[in-house]
C-alpha cells in the first residue's frame, strides 16, 4: 500500500532532485521521468524517482574502462583514443595489477592483453571470474588464433579484435559491451 507521503507534487519532486519545478513539470510531459496526472498536476511516486534517478545516473555517467595490457605504446593509443571519446581509462600492465584495479575502480569493461608476463590473460580471466562473473572483457590480442585465446574462451563470451588495434573497433566494443553512447568528438 502507498503511504500519502510517497506520492510527491511537483514542487516536492522538484526538491527531492534538487531542480527548479518547471524543469520537473516539463520532464513530466515529455514522458522522461516517471509521473501521473492528477488534476492539472503532476504527481510522482518517491520509490519510481529513486529507481529512475539511479537508472539514470548509471547511463549517463563515463563509462570506465580498465586496460590491461604490458605494452605502454598499446595503452597509451587505447587511453587517449577512449578518454577522447568521455571515456573514464584505468590501465594495468599486468593480470595482478589489473585485479587490483577491478577491485578499486570497479570498471564498466575490462580490454585485455592475452600474453602477459607474470600472469597470462586466461589466468586473469580465471580469477576476475570468481568475484565479477559478469564483467564484459573484451579481448585485444596479437595471437587470435593461440592457445591463449582457447583457454580465454573457457571464461565465458568474449569480444576479440586483434592487434595492432583499430581504434574504431575498440570505441564500438567499448559502446557495446559498456552500454554507453560515447561522445561523437574525435580523436586525432
Amino acid at each position: 500500500m502507498t503511504r500519502n507521503s510517497d506520492i510527491l507534487n511537483a514542487s516536492e519532486a522538484a526538491a527531492f532532485f534538487g531542480a527548479h519545478v518547471e524543469t520537473v513539470r516539463r520532464l513530466a510531459r515529455r514522458g522522461e521521468v516517471p509521473s501521473f496526472k492528477v488534476g492539472k498536476d503532476w504527481r510522482f511516486s518517491r520509490d519510481a524517482l529513486k529507481r529512475w534517478s539511479e537508472e539514470h545516473h548509471a547511463r549517463t555517467r563515463p563509462a570506465t574502462v580498465l586496460v590491461i595490457d604490458d605494452d605502454e605504446m598499446v595503452l597509451n593509443l587505447i587511453c587517449r583514443s577512449l578518454e577522447g571519446v568521455g571515456c573514464r581509462v584505468v590501465t594495468a600492465t599486468s593480470g595482478i595489477a589489473g585485479l587490483e584495479k577491478v577491485a578499486g575502480d570497479q570498471p564498466d569493461l575490462v580490454l585485455l592483453d592475452l600474453k602477459m608476463p607474470g600472469m597470462s590473460g586466461p589466468e586473469f580471466l580465471q580469477k576476475l571470474r570468481i568475484n565479477h562473473p559478469e564483467l564484459p572483457v573484451v579481448i585485444v590480442t596479437g595471437y587470435p588464433d593461440g592457445d591463449l585465446m582457447l583457454q580465454a574462451a573457457v571464461y565465458g563470451p568474449l569480444m576479440l579484435i586483434p592487434k595492432p588495434v583499430d581504434m574504431e573497433q575498440i570505441k564500438r566494443a567499448v559502446r557495446m559491451a559498456a552500454g554507453r553512447e560515447l561522445s561523437l568528438q574525435r580523436t586525432r
